[in-house]
This record gives structure tokens, sequence and C-alpha cells, in this order.
């Protein structure tokens, strides 16, 4: 088998098994073979079909991998909610902010047009997981077949956007505890600006982008690994919150404490 099978044999198997396994040998050499994994996975588990809705995560930072994945609408919740057991196998927090746009946009959009075709704004959670040992620490291009290490979407408050990002705090609460604060900490500022480059990937994934189409648009929280069992609040103030749990609590597994990996 070569890098891209052997990588999505992996994935597929810890899918079905509920289960984390080493990534020890697997390696992928490009982007491309990344993007062919999440593709194979997808299909494999009968995550879309033509008239599903399409929402999406973005990652990156300046002068580093951009990237995305596709989110299932399965894998998409509202506000409160409780992940099932077995639904994960570790709770990793983002805080982010999800738009949905009002009008289809080609692989050529700019910035300025994104804003105009964006229909809501909404405050959101990604909740995180790896199907990898360790897998937050694995190699970029593994992560990014891992979906990039996404489980689902919560959606919180609909809002309208500040003026100015670069003042715009956010918070996120564990258990009634403030664990994370920052202000203006999006890797962009703007929220919006990987937005150009997902149309343009999007395009030659043959998924141009849409009316009714979901973005999460990258953590401005870092990810923060969460105990089973806890209430968990992200909260960007003046805009609004998001809450979910994470589930029951498991005696069971031996979690270490909770971590914050930029």
């Amino acid at each position: 088998m070569n890098g891209t099978t052997e990588v999505a044999a992996a994935l597929l198997h810890a899918w079905r098994e509920r289960r984390n396994l080493p990534h020890d040998g697997l390696g992928l050499m490009t982007e491309t073979d990344a993007y062919r994994v999440q593709q194979i996975v997808a299909s494999e588990l009968g995550w879309f079909s033509e008239s599903s809705v399409t929402a999406w995560k973005l990652g990156g930072s300046p002068g580093k991998l951009v990237s995305a994945a596709r989110v299932p609408s399965r894998a998409i919740h509202l506000s409160g909610w409780e992940v099932p057991d077995g639904y994960c196998n570790r709770f990793g927090i983002e805080g982010e902010l999800i738009v949905q746009l009002g009008r289809d946009v080609d692989g050529d959009v700019d910035r300025a047009a994104v804003y105009e075709a964006i229909e809501a704004w909404q405050v959101g959670i990604e909740l995180c997981d790896t199907r990898f040992q360790n897998g937050e620490r694995a190699h970029p291009l593994l992560r990014l077949a891992d979906q990039q290490l996404n489980r689902a979407l919560v959606l919180g408050e609909i809002i309208h956007p500040p003026a100015d990002w670069s003042e715009q705090a956010v918070e996120v609460w564990v258990d009634g505890r403030l664990q994370i604060s920052g202000i203006g900490s999006h890797p962009f500022t703007d929220p919006l600006a990987s937005i150009p480059w997902l149309a343009r990937h999007a395009a030659t994934q043959n998924r141009p982008l849409k009316a009714g189409d979901l973005f999460a648009t990258g953590s401005w929280t870092g990810l923060l690994w969460a105990r089973p069992g806890a209430n968990v609040k992200v909260a960007f103030p003046v805009l609004g919150e998001v809450l979910l749990s994470t589930g029951p609590l498991r005696n069971d597994l031996k979690m270490p404490p909770l971590i914050s990996w930029g």
C-alpha cells in the first residue's frame, strides 16, 4: 500500500473501532495526499450526499499551512448539546465564529465580496478529537488527513460582527472557571481572511461554495482538552456565547489536567 492508502486504512479502522491508533510509520508527502485521505474516509463512512448541508472548518495561521476539512451535517449541533457517551475519544475545545453564506461565491472571490455574501454570524465551538494517539502532535499532514482534528460544530447565538476584530475579546469557561481569555486572538485577526483561499480550494474539490454553506473560521482560543462531564462555555463578550457539555463523567478514564495547545 502507498502512504495515502495506509493512512486512510488506519483512520477508517480508528473510526470504526472508536479508539486511538498509533501513527508511527505513517506519512504523507503532500497536501493533495491528505485531502485524498479525507475523501476516502468520508466516502467509506457515508458522511456526505449531494443534498447534505455543506459545512467546513478552517485552520492555519499566517506563513503556515492553511487547511480545511468538510464537516458532516450530522456533526452540527445547537448550543447546550451534550456529547453522547462514546462519541469522542477526547474532548478538544476551540472557540470560533461560524458564518453562513447567503449567496453563492466563486473561486475568484475576494474578502470584500465574502463579507457581502455572509448572511449570518454565530458564536461557536469546534469540538475536536483525534483518531491517532497523541494526534495533536502528529505531522501536520496527518492531522489534516484526520479531518484537521474535527469532530463536531456547536452553534451558539447569532451576532453582529464588531467594527474592529483586533479589540474583540474571547473567553473559555469550564465548570464555572475561566480557563482561557484573549483579545484579538484570531491568527489572522480578521476571521474571514482565509475564506477566499477556501473558495479556491472548494472549487478544486468540485464543491464550490453555495448559499447556506457554513464555515468555522478558525480558533480564537487555541485547543483546550477538557475532561468528560465538563460544562463548557465559550463567550465573545458583548457578542454572545455558546454552551457544550462533554457528557457524563467516566470513571474509567484517567484524563490529564486541562491543557491548551496554541
